[in-house]
């Protein structure tokens, strides 16, 4: 009688994990429908409660809990919470290697997550680690995945932001020719196109820049996935270099278009609102609208004093183009002290 009944509990236990574990595979991908549908709240409520499901299932079902801890980090990343994506793809990250090993290619996949967003948040030392672990693996066992795109990807962003300009080419055109050979019309393509677009333009090279813009932005209006916040960052960098070819009302067009977009489809993007604001500030300096230039580099700045885990040259650049629209409202005190403080933080870079 006694074997029975711990055989009748061990058979319970489980059909409840069985139960259990269709609960947390359910709210998964429900989650995931409506990540992809732009419903990122909804996504996300959905996908805390898988993690709270696998999480009450215990250390076997530790693959699951990282995988929703994934796309809970994806889903908070697209509402502009990175700070709160970051602890999601740590947690995931840290199950992933210990439950499928470093050279799995889902924990290369969330190294590149927790790479690229630590990026944009200004850690470049935490990026340059992990996309450096990253990378030789992907030679070596995944040499024709987009996880290898990824990384080359990231490498070309981190060299940008440091400034080294024409290192940053090589591994972004290597990214960009694996990423067009795996899926020409792809999300990981267009993100390339807007990379080396950036490059070349940042050298100096707006004809070769302005088409790959167009052909980035071309995909990803074209896409499934809701993407607005990336098309309004190329439509901003668009303007740029509208602005230098002297189409002034084409470039405010773009401009106040991109800030506008921004503000409907992700108003917590403070990084991309910051760029986007920097730049339209440029257009007004241009135009010697001093007090509107001011506004909004000033706006520029503390969104990245607020989202930027340290001082940059995100923060320099945005600082020294404040400190000529102090210089054109005659305040050059200000001015002045503006450009020690960019100064100082380009010594430490």
């Amino acid at each position: 009688m006694s074997w029975f009944r711990c055989g009748f509990l061990g058979a319970a236990g489980v059909l409840v994990a069985v139960a259990q574990t269709s609960v947390g595979l359910d709210l998964n991908d429900r989650g995931n429908t409506e990540c992809l549908r732009g419903n990122y709240a909804e996504a996300e409520r959905l996908h805390n409660q898988a993690v709270q499901a696998w999480r009450a299932l215990g250390p076997g079902y530790q693959p699951h809990l990282a995988a929703s801890l994934l796309n809970l980090g994806l889903d908070l990343c697209a509402e502009g919470r990175r700070r709160e994506a970051v602890e999601a793809y740590e947690q995931a990250l840290a199950l992933d290697r210990a439950t499928l090993g470093p050279k799995h290619i889902r924990t290369l996949g969330n190294m590149n997550l927790l790479a690229g967003v630590s990026l944009m948040l200004g850690d470049s030392d935490r990026a340059a680690a992990l996309f450096s672990e990253a990378l030789p693996v992907e030679r070596e066992l995944f040499p024709n995945d987009l996880e290898l795109a990824r990384t080359l990807a990231g490498l070309g962003s981190l060299r940008l932001r440091e400034g080294k300009i024409e290192e940053a080419l090589p591994p972004a055109e290597e990214a960009l020719s694996l990423a067009v050979k795996l899926e020409p019309d792809g999300l990981d393509a267009a993100l390339v196109y807007f990379l080396v677009a950036e490059i070349h333009r940042a050298a100096g090279r707006p004809e070769r820049a302005y088409p790959l813009y167009r052909k980035a932005r071309a995909i990803y209006e074209h896409s499934l996935v809701p993407v607005t916040p990336t098309v309004a960052s190329i439509l901003s960098q668009e303007g740029l270099i509208l602005m230098a070819d002297g189409k002034l009302s084409l470039a405010e067009r773009n401009m106040t278009q991109a800030l506008d977009l921004l503000a409907r489809s992700c108003p917590l993007c403070v990084v991309e609102q910051a760029s986007a604001e920097h730049n339209l500030g440029l257009l007004r300096l241009k135009q010697k609208k001093y007090e509107a230039a001011d506004q909004l580099f000033s706006d520029a700045l503390a969104l990245q004093e607020k989202a930027l885990a340290r001082p940059g040259p995100e923060i320099a650049s945005t600082l020294q183009s404040l400190a000529l629209a102090r210089r054109g409202e005659c305040r050059y005190d200000d001015a002045a002290r503006l450009q020690r403080r960019a100064a100082a933080i380009l010594a430490f870079q």
